[in-house]
């Protein structure tokens, strides 16, 4: 089982609850780009413009900055905040500033005005010393915050000379703006699903799959085969946004657990599954994928759906005649918003390019495909022509070839032009090369002389 991702997010997770506040989240005005907290917006129901609730814990703790006095003796400065698209939960906790030469001359704020519901709160600082060196400033909150969701919260930090200018918010000595907090997108369901596209081969008549690429450490050629992976680690990024409680988020706030996986495609032949294992056999966990009635669909059943897991499709059980089905799969849960394509099954076919096809009426020109292998073998068509030229494919440009028959296809059949009376075209032939011969001939129908060109070998 692939944990790669989720182990590294579960890391990230667990160093986040463990870094000491100062370090892993301190707001801090004056360091470049940006540092703003982001909580993850699929994890907070709908969201309004309406204030959410951001509470205090490890996470979530203080705004720091630095600044000047610029004042010798005894001085006195207010000090404000605001917030931006948010108010105070709870009046902050305090309010200090320390010379950043020598940390014992702590100078501590009182506050004055605003605080709890508000969304500024007004300090007013006394200092009977010469601070004129850079202050290192720290404003610890309280309860936490009542941010709106819907837009990015800013915090604003001002210094004044009177209270009068800090309540009208005029002079100031200095000011500083940062982003906060922010509500980001914290998931990318689709990127859970990791399609891995498999070919059925001719060699083995369409019941066995070229796995190299989609079965470790299995033979290249098996009945078995895996169409996608689920990561679910992949639903965040390395670096998860948080959660309302200040947690950073892992994969199982995104997947609830035992989700019910829905397989769309063709399913009317083997067995699909999930499993645990990449090879898709014994030794991990597998819940088979139970058909619907038209064998369109399948499900797997909430147990153990949850967990990383490798969508299965085992093959070997086909009969004499039978062949896998192609076609393109889709994956998606019950109830999370995962859903996109899984891989597609294809056949691995010979290419035969037909470099002229006329439908001119003085010449009938005419393809012959001689199947010689023991399978039917499907086969299509597709065109090119001349610029003002349409080419509209006929009843003749897709069949079925009979095993160990010789097929003929008139080009008046294969395509209609128009604008014009020629083309080329590309054949896909689901048959092993050295089983397949293909030549075109045109007869010139006034003068009865034949032009005959072998396409393939």
């Amino acid at each position: 089982m692939n944990l790669r991702n989720f182990k590294k997010t579960t890391l990230l997770a667990a160093v986040a609850a463990s870094v000491s506040m100062s370090s892993f989240a301190d707001i801090d005005m004056d360091a470049a780009g940006d540092e703003s907290l982001k909580y993850a917006t699929e994890l907070q129901g709908t969201l309004t413009a309406g204030k959410v609730a951001i509470v205090k814990n490890a996470q979530i703790t203080d705004i720091q900055g630095t600044a000047d006095f610029a004042a010798t003796g005894a001085t006195t400065r207010y000090i404000r905040f605001d917030l931006t698209n948010a108010t105070f939960d709870g009046n902050p906790a305090s309010f200090k500033q320390k010379s950043k030469s020598d940390d014992s001359v702590v100078v501590t704020g009182v506050l004055e005005n605003g605080g709890d519901g508000e969304s500024y709160a007004i300090y007013k600082q006394v200092s009977e010393q010469n601070i004129t060196a850079g202050q290192q400033w720290d404003l610890v909150i309280g309860t936490g915050y009542k941010v709106d969701p819907t837009a990015t919260v800013t915090v604003t930090y001002a210094q004044y000379e009177s209270a009068t200018n800090a309540a009208n918010q005029t002079s100031a000595l200095m000011s500083k703006s940062k982003e906060a907090f922010k509500f980001v997108s914290g998931a990318d369901y689709t990127a859970i699903i990791e399609a891995s596209p498999v070919v059925a081969t001719v060699a083995s008549n369409f019941q066995k799959f070229n796995n190299a690429s989609n079965i470790s450490s299995a033979a290249d050629s098996s009945g078995l085969t895996a169409l996608a992976f689920l990561d679910l680690g992949d639903v965040i990024s390395a670096t998860p946004p948080l959660k309302l409680d200040g947690n950073a988020s892992a994969k199982e706030d995104y997947i609830t657990q035992a989700q019910t996986i829905t397989v769309t495609g063709d399913v009317s032949l083997g067995e699909f599954s999930s499993n645990t294992l990449q090879t898709c056999g014994a030794g991990g966990t597998k819940i088979v994928c139970t058909p619907n009635t038209a064998k369109t669909a399948c499900t797997i059943t909430a147990t153990d759906a949850d967990n990383d897991a490798y969508i299965c499709v085992d093959m070997s059980g086909l009969t004499a005649g039978q062949a896998v089905s192609k076609g393109d799969y889709s994956i998606a849960y019950e109830d999370e918003a995962v859903s996109g394509a899984a891989g597609s099954i294809s056949y691995d076919t010979v290419t035969v390019e037909v470099p002229y096809v006329t439908t001119y009426e003085g010449y009938n020109q005419r393809i012959f495909i001689d199947n010689r292998g023991t399978t039917a073998a499907g086969y299509s068509t597709t065109f090119t022509s001349e610029n003002g030229v349409t080419a509209t494919a006929g009843t003749a440009a897709s069949g079925t070839l009979a095993a160990g028959e010789m097929a003929t296809v008139k080009v008046t059949d294969l395509v209609t032009f128009t604008g014009g009376s020629r083309g080329s075209a590309t054949m896909e032939v689901e048959a092993g090369t050295t089983k397949l011969q293909v030549t075109t001939q045109i007869v010139d129908l006034g003068t009865g002389m034949t032009d005959t060109l072998v396409l393939h070998p």
